[in-house]
């Protein structure tokens, strides 16, 4: 008889965490379930990894009464089909799937620990989410953190049930897929035709960002660390994927800078990280930065802060450079000393695929299942 698995996540398009995991559990025999909100996004991911969709009506803000009704569709969902493990990840879904499999007794309870929402959440809103994660830690049998350093953190922030949390290999919720962020895939015609959509020239040098514009992700930073090295070098350019989630200021900042290509969200990653010279992530905070190891699979050095889940994600001083979060003064320099470094800029980038190459999703998804077959994974 195949095992019952559930997935879980709150938001719509939070799926994509998962891409390619609910495939490859069923085509290990076991019989897949993604609980999620009722979105479209979800619908689409089902069908493409063969899964089958349990709708929640679910939101990401604390609402203690729709949270309740919320759990209760949950239950009914564990009720009916009766999973034998349980894998619900993002805080919400986290929370509420595991009080719904401790409830009903399912005893596979596994949280997929993705970040810590309360580590940049002050007030009574910060502690109410402290106490919402260390509930679910408590009663999950098995904690997955993405990272070594969100370990640390939930450590430091009193979350943390050291015998139960395990990180798999070394960090990562599901792995890069190296057959997509793969640089030769792309050819020197095929990147001249995607600067040449975007108007630029083959000189000029391309400094590239995929992620929500925003104040915790470092946004301002950027803008500033930009603006002083475009000063001394006119023909580097800073390519903007993502969406706008700042300030009017900030927002018409990055839309009017004419050495700045804003996008927007783009499902082109790969095709845009081919034809950057430099990826830069400048976050205050993730729980394991999934963008840098795709940046890194793509041969492109990787500048990332020392903040909780960045400073995981890269190998400092072999395929990248760390600086200290919110200090736009040191990532400008650490920009600067690639442009006046081709050397190391193309040492850092080739290490950048050996780097990717710890991060494939197989030696993820296996040391899942062994969190479910309740093997003893050292790390």
């Amino acid at each position: 008889m195949k095992k019952k698995l559930v997935l879980g996540v709150t938001a719509g398009g939070s799926s994509k965490l998962l891409a390619g995991q609910a495939k490859y559990f069923i085509e290990k025999g076991y019989e897949v379930y993604l609980i999620s909100e009722d979105h479209f996004k979800e619908r689409l991911f089902c069908e493409r990894e063969g899964c089958i969709h349990l709708p929640v009506k679910i939101t990401k803000r604390i609402n203690p009464i729709k949270d309740l009704a919320s759990l209760f569709q949950i239950i009914r969902h564990f009720k009916k089909i009766k999973p034998d493990i349980v894998n619900v990840g993002t805080p919400k879904m986290g929370l509420l799937g595991i009080l719904a499999a401790y409830f009903l007794g399912i005893q596979n309870r596994v949280y997929t620990c993705r970040g810590l929402r309360y580590e940049n959440t002050a007030g009574l809103s910060g502690r109410l989410i402290r106490m919402m994660e260390k509930i679910t830690n408590r009663l999950a049998k098995k904690v997955i953190f993405v990272g070594f350093s969100l370990r640390e953190a939930a450590e430091m922030g009193g979350t943390l049930y050291s015998n139960k949390s395990v990180v798999i290999g070394k960090g990562s919720s599901n792995g890069v897929n190296s057959d997509e962020f793969n640089p030769d895939l792309f050819y020197a015609d095929q990147k001249l035709a995607i600067r040449n959509r975007l108007a630029l020239t083959n000189n000029q040098f391309i400094i590239g960002y995929v992620g929500r514009v925003s104040r915790r992700k470092g946004s301002e930073e950027l803008y500033d660390a930009f603006t002083s090295v475009q000063n001394t070098f006119p023909e580097c350019r800073l390519l903007v994927v993502g969406h706008m989630d700042c300030s009017k200021e900030l927002e018409e900042k990055f839309r009017t800078h004419p050495a700045i290509i804003y996008l927007g969200w783009s499902d082109e990653i790969p095709a845009l990280m081919s034809i950057m010279d430099v990826f830069v992530l400048p976050s205050w905070q993730e729980g394991f930065s999934n963008v840098c190891i795709q940046a890194a699979s793509m041969g492109l050095p990787v500048i990332t802060t020392t903040a909780t889940g960045c400073r995981d994600a890269i190998k400092d001083g072999f395929n990248g450079m760390l600086y200290p979060f919110g200090n736009s003064a040191a990532l400008q320099k650490l920009l600067l000393g690639y442009l006046e470094n081709n050397e190391r800029r193309k040492l850092h980038a080739k290490n950048s695929r050996t780097w990717a190459a710890e991060f494939k999703q197989q030696v993820i998804w296996d040391g899942i299942e062994k969190v479910y077959e309740n093997k003893t994974l050292v790390n």
